[in-house]
This record gives structure tokens, C-alpha cells and sequence, in this order.
């Protein structure tokens, strides 16, 4: 954005109109001009750039496009100190010097500094230099990262926009595509909002930060943030009720992509992935840690219902199985009543809501969904119980339909979870489902299935394996594609004898017939 006072905009009708800089031969000509002006400062002190852009207010431009221009650049410049020593300790030398003598006259400042400049090893004149070397103007322009002069119109088009709406008190927007990446920057930026389905996608309205406690020139920033992602969008349209100059009244600034072409540019924000709140990250950290197999997702796709859309804090997915967990923290009161609604009107939907207990807890009590109250962290087990409710639900839906199909075995050795795989069900489901089936021309061993023919071979081997050594036996099984061979050898029906830690003197022995299943 660019400091308010150098927004450039008029004012007709109750309405609010920034003044763009058109990417005609004239503005180009000025954009151009001034990058090669910092060109050819690189190595000079800033206030001699400052000086020389100033010249071109006199030729017919507005001061405020040439200084908003000039700052765009700048931000794309690496100024630098040049001194010999620290202008810090410069300052301070020198003023004690000072303070010894009443300085009158020049012959006594070169004294003071002669002096000084004694005791700190530098002339005289490096040290008068060093002394004011920190300054804004006085900084030297070490290098930049120069635009191109019709990117530099569209990048001080945009953030013209910008700043008018960082004095906005509200805004309301729709677009015709990239809603994913703009609801996620809604979010990201902190935004409180409220979504309505229309046919041509949403209707979002965005809060601005007279709806707080007290307004926040930070909020109003992040409303101008949320600019460049709606830009990415084929096509998009936004009105919002901007505060004027002397913010005693407020007026309509409203554009639409189809009326400023090619003015401004596609560049979307680049944007930390950060919580929003410390309960959130608290609440994401503690349940990677149970390692449950459901994916947390932060901020998944808008949910729909009754014309109203919602964006949960975080899905828990696991088998195509969806559970939602919205955080609902401290707001305003409107916020809160749209927050009920939504909620109310998702009631199908797998939810679960965590209420921070100052809020009036009453009120989400009838919300058909499940309800837990937390004061700073989020509690696990009513949501791990859930969970691991839902998911005895999938295993016992799969296990249903796995019962009604007819499962084939392919393969000499066939484990479960390559079963699982071949039919696209849970491991859990495929091992319950199969319990109590047999295949023909196969035998279960411990989470494998065998071919007969293949299981004689691997048994005849272990009998004839002579001094029956444990560790002969056990690269038998490994061959033969079992991935755990101890528990395979012990599924077989032997057991181990040991002589010593050496596995090369332990023995096997078999001590009953076989307990492998026999289809």
C-alpha cells in the first residue's frame, strides 16, 4: 500500500473514485523516468535522488503519483550506511567533547572534533561526515531490483486500491473463480465474514474493523490484503463503505475487473501458513502427536447448506470419512449470531464444535452436532472417541460390502494388506471380513495367505534344514516373501530354543502340528 497521504482519489455522488494511473505514452514516459533515476543514483545518497525526483513535480504531474511511484521503487532498493565508524558512537564522542567547552565559533568546532577524532583514530572530516551518516538522506542507494515501467503503473494501480480500501468499514465482493485460494486468505489474514451461495458461486461480506471492540488500523490493512487474491480470479467485483479524509463520513468505492483492463495486475499474494490462534496451532500439534490415521486438513473446501457456506477450522478424514471441528473463540455478538445459523443449518454434517467457555455456552446447546467446551486447550478424548466411533462405523460398513463381494486370491503369498489394497478397503475391514471365509487351494498363515503347494515347499525346507538353525530358518522364510519371519516361524508352529544371545546357535524345534489354517 502507499501512505495514506499520498492517496490519490475524488470524491462525486456520495461515492469514492481513486485516480489510476492510465498506462498511456505520457505515464509510461514519467514510470520510466524515474526508474532510471534510481539507476543512476545506485552508489549516491539518497536526498540527492529525493532532490532530483522533485524536479518532476513542476511538469505537470501529480506530486502525489511521482512520490507514490518513487516510494514503490524504494521499496525495491537497498540503502546502505557508508562510515568509517559507527555514527552512534560518532554522536556520542563528540558531544561530550562538547559539552567541556561552550562552542562558539567554527575554530573551536574544529577543535572539538580534532579531539575527538584523536581518541576514536579517524580526521577530523571522516568524523563530521560519520556524524549524520544514519540519516534518511544521508543513506547511499547500494542497488535494486528495477521494474518494468508499465508493471510499476499496474503496481501503484493496485496499491492505490489498496490503501482506499484499508479505510474500509466494510466490503462486500464475488468473483467467478479461485474461491479455495480466496477463502484461505480470508482466513489467513484474520478476517471475520459471512458467505451466502448465489448461481454465479458466493457472496462474500467482509467486516471491516469499526465491527470490533475498537477499530484497528491493522484490520484495515488486512481487508487491503485480500486485493491481490481476488485479482487471480477471470473475473471479479467489489462495493465497500470507505471512511473519507477527515473520517467523519463515510462513502461507496465499488470496481469491477472488466472496467479497469488491463490496469492493474494477476500477481497473488504470497502468504505464511500461520494459525489463527495459539488454541488452533495447540489443537493441530497435540493431535498429529496421537498419531490416529485420520489427515488433519486446515481450512478444507467451503461446506454449503440453506444458501450459507462455511469454512471449518480443520477436517479429519480417513477412508473417504469426513469429520469437521470448528473453533469458535471470542467474537462480537453478530458474529456469533451468524456463526449459530451456520452451524444450525449444517446439522447433517459431521461437526464438531469447540466453544471456548466465555462465551454464553447456552446458546450452542441446541446445535444438533457434538459440542465440547474448552477454556485454553482444545480436550482430546471426546474427540479421539468420536473418531474412533466412526471409524468401528467404516470398518463395520466395509466389512458389510466386503460380506456381498466375492474376494480372489492372486499369488502365492497374498498378505492382508495387499488384499486390502486389490479391493480398495481398510486393512482393519479386510481382516474382520475374512475372519470366517476360507479359499480354496490356500492356508492362512498368521496375516498371509499361502498357496498349499508354495506353504509344502516352505515346510519341507524347515524339516529338512539340517542342525535346524535359527537363523537359516529365518532367511528361508525372508526368501520365500514373508516381511516378518520370526512371527511367520512361530505361526508354523515352532518355537526357539536358545543357547545364547547368538542367534547362529539358536535352534528351532517344532512342538505341535501346525496351527495355520487350512482352507
Amino acid at each position: 500500500m502507499l501512505p495514506h497521504n499520498l492517496l490519490r482519489s475524488k470524491v462525486s455522488g456520495g461515492k469514492v473514485f481513486p485516480v489510476y494511473a492510465p498506462l498511456d505514452t505520457d505515464h509510461l514516459a514519467l514510470s520510466q523516468r524515474i526508474i532510471d533515476t534510481f539507476k543512476k543514483h545506485v552508489g549516491i545518497r539518497k536526498g540527492d535522488t529525493i532532490r532530483e525526483l522533485k524536479t518532476f513535480e513542476g511538469e505537470g504531474f501529480d506530486y502525489r503519483l511521482i512520490r507514490g511511484l518513487s516510494t514503490l521503487i524504494e521499496r525495491r532498493c537497498t540503502f546502505e550506511v557508508q562510515s568509517r565508524i559507527s555514527p552512534t558512537e560518532a554522536r556520542l564522542k563528540v558531544f561530550v567533547e562538547a559539552s567541556r567547552t561552550n562552542v562558539v565559533s567554527q575554530e573551536q568546532k574544529r577543535n572539538v572534533l580534532t579531539a575527538a577524532g584523536e581518541e576514536l583514530g579517524v580526521q577530523p572530516a571522516d568524523l563530521e561526515k560519520s556524524l549524520y551518516a544514519d540519516l534518511d538522506e544521508e543513506l547511499i542507494l547500494k542497488d535494486f531490483n528495477p521494474s518494468r515501467e508499465d508493471d510499476l503503473l499496474r503496481e501503484y494501480n493496485q496499491a492505490l486500491t489498496q490503501t482506499q480500501l484499508s479505510k474500509a468499514l466494510r466490503m462486500e465482493f464475488n468473483a467467478s473463480g479461485n474461491w479455495k485460494n480466496i477463502f484461505r486468505a480470508i482466513r489467513l489474514l484474520g478476517l471475520m465474514y459471512s458467505v451466502e451461495k448465489v448461481d454465479q458461486g458466493y457472496k462474500v461480506s467482509v467486516d471491516g474493523p469499526l465491527s470490533l471492540i475498537k477499530q484497528t488500523d491493522r484490520y484495515g490493512t488486512s481487508i487491503a490484503k485480500l486485493l491481490p487474491e481476488l485479482m487471480v480470479s477471470p473475473s471479479w467485483r467489489l462495493k465497500a463503505e470507505v471512511l473519507g479524509r477527515n473520517k467523519s463520513r463515510a462513502y461507496e468505492f465499488s470496481i469491477e475487473s472488466s472496467e479497469l483492463q488491463d490496469l492493474l495486475g494477476k500477481t497473488a499474494i504470497q502468504m505464511q501458513t500461520t494459525y489463527d490462534s495459539a488454541t488452533e496451532e495447540r489443537f493441530a500439534r497435540s493431535f498429529k502427536s496421537f498419531a490416529t490415521g485420520w489427515t488433519l486438513t486446515r481450512e478444507p473446501d467451503p461446506l454449503s447448506a440453506d444458501g450459507t457456506v462455511l469454512i471449518p477450522d480443520f477436517s479429519l478424514e480417513k477412508q473417504g470419512v469426513k469429520v469437521y471441528l470448528e473453533i469458535v473463540g471470542f467474537w462480537t455478538q453478530e458474529y456469533l449470531d451468524r456463526k449459530l445459523r451456520k452451524l444450525e443449518s449444517l446439522g447433517e454434517v459431521d461437526m464438531i464444535v469447540a466453544v471456548n467457555e466465555s462465551l454464553a455456552c447456552s446458546r450452542f446447546k441446541k446445535l444438533k452436532g457434538r459440542v465440547i467446551y474448552y477454556e485454553r486447550n482444545i480436550p482430546m478424548k471426546p474427540i479421539l472417541d468420536h473418531l474412533e466411533t466412526r471409524e468401528k462405523e467404516i470398518i463395520g460398513e466395509e466389512v458389510e460390502t466386503l460380506n456381498r463381494k466375492e474376494i480372489k486370491l492372486n499369488g502365492d503369498i497374498v498378505s492382508i494388506q495387499e488384499l486390502a489394497e486389490q479391493v480398495g478397503f481398510s486393512t482393519e475391514a479386510v481382516t474382520n471380513a475374512v475372519r470366517n471365509l476360507s479359499f480354496e487351494g490356500y492356508r492362512k498363515v498368521g496375516d498371509y495367505y499361502v498357496a498349499d503347494a508354495r506353504l509344502e515347499e516352505l515346510e519341507q525346507e524347515l524339516i529338512n534344514l539340517r542342525e535346524k538353525s535359527l537363523s537359516n530358518a529365518l532367511d528361508i522364510i525372508e526368501r520365500y516373501g514373508f516381511a516378518d519371519a520370526p512371527q511367520t516361524l512361530s505361526d508354523l508352529g515352532y518355537t526357539v530354543r536358545w543357547e545364547s544371545l547368538d542367534t547362529d546357535k539358536a535352534r528351532i524345534q517344532r512342538t505341535e502340528r501346525s496351527t495355520i489354517q487350512t482352507s
